[in-house]
């Protein structure tokens, strides 16, 4: 858990999460700067929308301006979603904490760290890939400015920003500004679905060694010959933990399903659109511009990886899902009682149902998912590029 408890701190610092022992008069400040973040943040949108020109379109600058709305928008709805669902992100944080969730011995303490350890791997190279591909596409834009008359970024303000140059560069700074920090923000949100369900897997990975561990015990009662009636009041009791637990993790993914799914929508059907105009903008890039050309790559790779991060985590936890039924055939569940026989094969029915994250029945992350994307940027890529060559 101390990706996710270092993730929040970041969070904290970029103005999105407050933290949980602020109250008072530090919250009241902590608003505020809140407030001031989104509203930056919205401003910047706001003038990439108003820059948009609907005569005389310049269909490289239009595709340009597209490109960078569409992501700000994903930023923006991931920004809304974690302030509206703070409460109930939280209650899934202290629900990992707690029974049956919390960690019973040793072994299991040595699984989650396997997953801890996995999740730490991911933010770290997420963020250097992420922060990586956000200065390339930073030095990209800046080889566009021309003080005073061109800015890094399209957009509309209600000055003229050409009078002087303290204004310009004023101008520029806050576009920097706006982008640095929606990059960052960007780059958070990323990994909060991704590395919650990458704990998820853990426990379903421990599920899997407490129904072991029954089974073991039950094992060792039969054989030293327990009463019968001990016998079956510990089947009972040990059945009811494991499948309370088993119940309590499908709960926990469907909450968060509930929580990520409009994010998830918006994200998934607006990453295939933003692919697509970079695609257009990429096969109109004029030869000579290298650094604006690799800027719009990076850009390109970011998005690439946004949509393959929750894609990835969710696949994986589908498979775990399905693989309860391994683990239960890996034990003597057979040689056990009748009762305890019945209750395993309504298991093994319930475990062939797939879970998965989805987005209003629609859309359903998995590997799959990810590569009818790719797909449809390849086929546009090479239509539109046959397209403008055969002109």
């Amino acid at each position: 858990m101390q990706v996710l408890t270092f993730n929040f701190f970041l969070l904290s610092i970029t103005g999105v999460w407050k933290p949980r022992q602020w109250g008072g008069i530090r919250a009241i400040f902590y608003y505020i700067y809140q407030a001031f973040v989104v509203i930056i943040n919205l401003n910047f949108l706001l003038s990439n929308i108003m820059d948009l020109k609907l005569e005389n379109v310049n269909l490289e600058a239009f595709a340009d301006n597209l490109s960078l709305i569409f992501a700000l928008s994903i930023t923006q709805k991931k920004i809304n979603c974690v302030i509206e669902n703070r409460n109930s992100i939280m209650h899934i944080i202290d629900l990992l904490h707690r029974r049956p969730f919390k960690l019973r011995d040793h072994q299991e303490e040595l699984i989650f760290s396997q997953f801890d350890k996995f999740a730490r791997s991911v933010f770290t190279r997420y963020v250097l890939a992420h922060t990586g591909f956000l200065s390339i596409y930073s030095l990209g834009r800046m080889t566009l400015m021309d003080p005073p008359h061109t800015l890094p970024y399209n957009g509309w303000f209600p000055y003229n920003y050409t009078r002087t140059t303290k204004t310009y560069w004023a101008t520029a700074v806050f576009q920097f500004y706006a982008v640095f920090s929606l990059g960052v923000i960007d780059l958070l949100l990323d990994l909060l679905l991704p590395c919650l369900m990458c704990y998820m897997c853990g426990h379903i990975h421990i599920l899997r060694y407490r129904f072991q561990v029954m089974i073991e015990k039950l094992l060792i009662m039969s054989e030293n010959n327990e009463s019968y009636g001990k016998i079956v009041s510990a089947e009972r009791k040990l059945m009811a933990e494991w499948v309370k637990y088993h119940i309590d993790i499908i709960n926990l993914v469907k909450f968060t399903n509930e929580i990520f799914e409009g994010v998830i929508f918006v994200q998934y059907t607006v990453i295939s659109l933003l692919l697509c105009t970079i695609a257009y903008f990429l096969s109109h890039t004029k030869s000579g511009t290298m650094m604006s050309f690799a800027g719009s790559f990076a850009f390109l790779a970011g998005m690439v990886i946004q949509i393959l991060l929750p894609c990835f985590f969710a696949d994986q936890l589908t498979v775990e899902f399905l693989d309860i039924s391994t683990g239960i055939y890996n034990t003597k569940w057979y040689n056990l009682s009748n009762n305890i026989r019945r209750s395993v094969v309504i298991i093994l029915r319930k475990s062939y149902q797939p879970v998965t994250i989805t987005s209003i029945f629609f859309i359903i992350l998995s590997l799959e998912s990810f590569m009818k994307v790719i797909i449809l940027f390849i086929s546009f890529l090479i239509f539109i590029t046959n397209n403008y060559y055969l002109k």
